[in-house]
């Protein structure tokens, strides 16, 4: 792998799921780089037309030609991070622990929104974070899911597949995924898949979180999320008929 485009990605990434854009001397702390590397990448993707400031020494911002590349994907991963945030906040304050959103990204995980523990032993997580699919509740969610995302990491990972097989297998029968102080030492999460290529978790401390507790979790998420999974639904019905409406009352005149 060639480092300096493995760090280019890094630091667009965490550009691109932050809205309001982000500081040089955040980014490059976030991304573990010296803010003089840090820097000279994102000088380069500013020249690229990919990143953009507003002023000298102002936020990053990702440019309008990222989401030239990715089109329609782009704008319904907006738009379910838009739908799913006030029920991470919910879910945040009902169970005091770290909720978030991420979507699949090759054989990760990107982290793209989360609301933090109010609490002050908690586990913090970021936007533009990355995990392993394989040996995380958020990625045995997302392949529980999803058979060609499956396929596709046991082609590339096949080792590290048969050890965590059964786990996907789980979630696919129970809903969603656990990981009980595995990943991390001392954490813990649960996590529920939305669609083929997105999951929410909430994680904490394992002395918080219990099987139990975790499955109770799973349980109140699952029945929020289903919630804004049905009123999304019938707000997109509603628009197709306003749509036939105002295309049949054209017809008419």
């Amino acid at each position: 792998m060639i480092q300096s485009v493995q760090r280019a990605f890094a630091l667009l990434e965490r550009v691109a799921v932050r809205p309001g854009g982000v500081r040089l001397s955040e980014v490059a702390e976030e991304v573990g780089l010296h803010r003089s590397t840090a820097h000279n990448l994102l000088a380069t993707l500013e020249e690229l037309g990919y990143v953009t400031q507003l002023s000298r020494g102002s936020a990053y911002r990702v440019t309008d030609k990222i989401a030239s590349l990715v089109g329609p994907r782009a704008e319904a991963e907006q738009a379910l991070r838009v739908r799913v945030r006030p029920i991470m906040e919910d879910l945040s304050r009902t169970t005091g622990e770290t909720t978030y959103l991420a979507f699949a990204s090759g054989t990760d995980y990107l982290c793209v929104d989360a609301v933090q523990s109010p609490e002050p032993l908690r586990l913090t997580v970021l936007a533009g974070e990355r995990e392993p699919l394989l040996g995380t509740a958020i990625g045995h969610a997302l392949l529980a899911v999803s058979p060609e995302l499956a396929a596709r990491v046991r082609s590339a990972q096949r080792d590290a597949w048969s050890l965590h097989e059964a786990d996907v297998v789980r979630a696919r029968e129970t809903g969603y995924a656990l990981d009980l102080d595995r990943f991390h030492p001392g954490v813990s999460c649960v996590a529920i898949p939305l669609g083929r290529g997105a999951a929410v978790g909430v994680a904490g401390p394992t002395s918080r979180l219990g099987e139990d507790r975790l499955v109770e979790i799973a349980r109140l998420a699952r029945l929020a999320l289903s919630a804004a999974s049905e009123e999304s639904a019938s707000d997109d019905a509603h628009r197709i008929d306003e749509q036939k409406i105002v295309v049949q009352a054209g017809g008419d005149r």
